[in-house]
């Protein structure tokens, strides 16, 4: 199956991919960071005010918010990949092939990752969870929501998990901390294998905000803007303003009571943290329709005339859609980054750095990547695990444009 061409793509969801690494990047942090003591949400218990600060606006901002607009917007390719599967009058058996050969593939670079890079790693449940998102959509028109429906209990047990952890002895993640690369290569290995066994059952959760996007998908939300736009503004203004709301209560425990002086008990700490997990899926579906939206009044300024490219915030736009173009190949790179600048046998930044350092590190890597990207959109080209997935799930795109590149050279054109 072809893809669509770069140009033609629609801009909102890859504008919201493009944030959602930036939030999931964030979230990550506590990944990398190690030797002090959790409290909710897996922050440090003992830091300083400006940490503390970064912690807050993570935990209001990004926080079960940015994972689940990425499940979300990967459930929408979900649903877009079904949709022209059948415009085209192909089989529903054909389509869960292509997909199981496509999930995969994801499957295999994800344990790559996970292994090798970063054992927070989201590739490996989102090729599970999104194989079974697959299954479902190309069956009753009634089966992806009504699973989605009942995976919303499992989504919401994560938010307990990361409420409560705290009170545990956490103080990160054991292969942050290894002593050296083969130490830590031998932890990841584990813990991969692990996840990846157990992802139907402990990442089920996911299934809730695929479904979503793959029901979006249905009627074009994020790609026919003006015919949805009674939907996308109700949808940014409440989506938005709920998602915020829901994490006040956690985030304020954060602030007034991270030693769980007064809340001391797992059950409430878990209910708020349910809260704070369930509240970020209706964030993510906000921040989505609000990129689409954005994303389609940049495209009508241009269409008018209006310089509006070559403005800082347009230019800001177009960079972050790029980057949401290559978000596979971005995802990966981020970890690198990271791998070579926090574990101990690095430059242990992860030990000596709070949260506010780390942040830093990972906006100017977010905002280091923009340029990158929209320099690979301008030239047609796309990101090199793209590429490779592709190449693996056995897409026709890499034999057209092979076959396009031949044609052109034999009419003697430019390329």
């Amino acid at each position: 199956m072809s893809s669509v061409p770069l140009a033609q793509r629609a801009g909102g969801p890859d504008l919201a991919r493009g944030l959602a690494l930036l939030g999931i990047a964030l979230a990550n942090t506590v990944g990398w960071l190690h030797g002090e003591q959790w409290t909710v949400l897996l922050k440090q218990l003992d830091t300083t005010a400006v940490d503390r600060a970064a912690d807050v606006l993570i935990a209001l901002l990004v926080d079960n918010r940015g994972f689940p607009l990425f499940a979300m917007l990967f459930g929408y390719g979900i649903g877009i990949l079904h949709r022209r599967s059948r415009e085209r009058g192909e089989a529903p058996r054909r389509f869960v092939l292509r997909m199981a050969r496509r999930h995969l593939a994801l499957l295999a670079i994800g344990l790559a990752h996970g292994i090798l890079l970063f054992s927070g790693d989201i590739l490996v449940p989102y090729a599970i969870i999104g194989m079974l998102c697959a299954l479902l959509v190309s069956r009753h028109r009634l089966a992806l929501p009504l699973a989605g429906l009942l995976a919303l209990p499992a989504l919401g047990l994560w938010g307990w998990a990361d409420a409560t952890i705290g009170l545990g002895q956490g103080s990160g993640y054991a292969a942050a901390s290894a002593p050296d690369y083969l130490t830590s290569l031998k932890i990841r290995t584990g813990s991969a294998l692990r996840g990846a066994l157990l992802a139907p059952v402990e990442d089920i959760g996911l299934l809730a905000p695929m479904a979503i996007g793959a029901l979006a998908a249905r009627v074009r939300l994020l790609e026919e803007v003006a015919a949805n736009r009674d939907l996308l503004v109700p949808l940014t203004r409440w989506g938005l303003g709920l998602g915020l709301l829901g994490a006040v209560p956690l985030t304020a425990v954060l602030v007034l009571d991270p030693a769980h002086a007064v809340l001391e008990g797992e059950r409430m700490l878990g209910m708020l943290g349910v809260l704070h997990q369930l509240s970020g899926l209706l964030g993510a579906l906000g921040l989505a329709a609000a990129a689409a939206l954005l994303a389609e009044r940049v495209r009508r300024r241009e269409a008018a005339g209006v310089k509006y490219g070559e403005l800082l915030r347009g230019r800001a736009e177009r960079g972050i859609e790029a980057l949401g173009a290559v978000s596979l190949s971005a995802y990966v790179a981020q970890s690198l980054v990271f791998l070579a600048l926090f574990p101990p046998f690095t430059l242990d930044l992860g030990s000596r750095l709070g949260t506010a350092g780390a942040a830093g590190i990972v906006l100017l890597s977010w905002l280091a990547m923009l340029p990158l990207a929209a320099a690979l959109r301008r030239s047609g080209r796309r990101g090199p695990l793209e590429l490779l997935l592709r190449a693996l799930a056995g897409s026709s795109t890499l034999r057209e444009t092979a076959a396009a590149g031949a044609a052109t050279a034999v009419r003697g054109e430019r390329p």
